[in-house]
């Protein structure tokens, strides 16, 4: 993750906790909701989903024994990693998960909330992080999501740092509106994993008659991230002076529901590199002009570095437009 105001390399140990937990259910099932069940019943509106993708589960914040866990992970992950900073995830919590189980039907029925479910999973969880002297970093829903979400009055600014994926600069805008440091990792620009189709089974959205629209590549977060794309996103526009210094860096994401180690080489780089000379280095030159032209240059060159040390960095050009440096431009240069 690349910080271009302050020069420094932010490293998060990255873990997700509250929502994204069915694997716990393996060694700790009475903790975890809905874990192992379909995803999206038969006949269900979205809205009825119990995960936003395959597979289920999320943590039971109502059980005590919840907590015991995971501040045992906590601990073991705040000791094998000395860095500052902690990630604690808390995106895309589905409420339907949570109501599968009876404890929180209960909790509902007697005029409890989801927020109120969340925001005791925050306060139990929280100041624990905080206590092992690391800054807390969570996923933007814990604020913004339009379902379950907390009160900014439990996540002190001076603590809590969110990272962006939805809705590009404009959710970049509200996080440092709300006063919070902010990470980008926008969706539309940093995801590495997109635009590589769908990876669900009977999926109808490939079943498309010809001369109509294929669906750009299947993927939620489609098309592909191309590196022009990475490299000319500015991950503080339309934000004032005072609201940028607000936004640490950014950091691009390649999930892994269709990336293996076979693939992983080529679909991180070289477009991650291009992510960080944007970011470390700027993408506009003394005169405030975009300079893609001129780092496509430092890109090869960089990719054949890459390649000749054993990395299987994908090719952003054919060997001939390497060959012949200008030749491949779209205009000829003044």
């Amino acid at each position: 993750m690349c910080n271009p105001l302050k020069g420094n390399l932010l490293i998060l140990n990255l873990h997700e906790l509250a929502a994204h937990t069915g694997s716990w259910a393996e060694a700790y099932p009475e903790i975890v909701t809905c874990a192992n069940m379909f995803w999206y019943p038969a006949g269900a509106e979205w809205p009825d989903r119990l995960a936003s993708e395959p597979g289920t589960g999320q943590l039971n914040p109502l059980n005590a024994k919840t907590y015991e866990v995971v501040k045992n992970v906590i601990r073991d992950v705040a000791r094998i990693f000395p860095d500052p900073f902690f990630h604690a995830g808390a995106d895309e919590v589905i409420p339907n998960c949570w109501k599968t189980d009876p404890s929180i039907q209960s909790f509902l029925a007697n005029g409890g909330s989801l927020n109120q479910i969340l925001e005791k999973f925050v306060n139990s969880t929280l100041p624990y992080i905080v206590s092992l002297n690391r800054m807390v970093v969570y996923w933007e829903d814990v604020l913004l999501d339009a379902e379950i979400k907390v009160d900014t009055s439990i996540l002190p600014n001076q603590n809590v740092i969110l990272q962006t994926w939805n809705n590009g600069p404009n959710n970049t805008k509200k996080i440092v509106d709300l006063g919070y440091q902010v990470i980008v990792s926008s969706s539309e620009y940093y995801y590495l994993d997109c635009g590589h189709g769908g990876f669900l089974g009977n999926d109808s959205r490939y079943d498309k008659p010809p001369g109509t629209d294929q669906g750009n590549g299947g993927s939620w977060c489609a098309p592909f991230k191309t590196w022009q794309t990475i490299y000319n996103y500015d991950i503080t526009y339309g934000l004032t002076a005072a609201e940028a210094k607000l936004v640490l860096g950014g950091e691009v994401a390649l999930w892994s529901e269709q990336a293996d180690p076979s693939v992983l080489d080529s679909r991180i780089w070289p477009r991650a590199s291009a992510m960080a000379e944007s970011l470390w280095s700027g993408n506009r030159d003394e005169k405030g002009v975009k300079r893609y032209a001129e780092a496509t240059d430092r890109l090869n060159e960089w990719r054949y570095r890459m390649v000749n040390r054993g990395i299987g960095a994908e090719p952003i050009q054919p060997l001939w437009c390497v060959r012949n440096p200008g030749m491949c431009n779209t205009v000829q240069p003044l």
